[in-house]
């Protein structure tokens, strides 16, 4: 959101189960390279799983997508991946995937 005033936010919500996706929680960010457009999702396993078939429609349809994750704003992993030590993904994405 351009032009958005300090002191403003905004409210992520994930696109599998719509609930609210707080600062303190990990989530998975769907880019459409095309537009800039970002879907979100939980790091829970259905969320992930919902982000992965929506990533192999875009595929499909042949449009590009950016996959991005963010760690838990509390996670004390200095180097955050996959497999954190903050637990922040506790699945492997081909897991999340089946």
């Amino acid at each position: 959101m351009q032009g958005v005033c300090a002191g403003m936010s905004r409210v992520l919500r994930c696109a599998a189960c719509t609930r609210r996706i707080k600062p303190h929680h990990p989530n998975i960010g769907l880019i459409d390279y095309e537009s800039g457009r970002e879907i979100s999702y939980h790091a829970r396993r259905e969320c992930q799983q919902r982000g992965m078939r929506e990533m192999d429609s875009l595929i499909e349809r042949g449009r590009v997508s950016i996959l991005r994750h963010y760690h838990s704003s509390t996670c004390p992993d200095k180097a955050p991946s996959w497999g954190c030590t903050g637990g922040c993904f506790d699945i492997e994405m081909a897991e999340a995937a089946n």
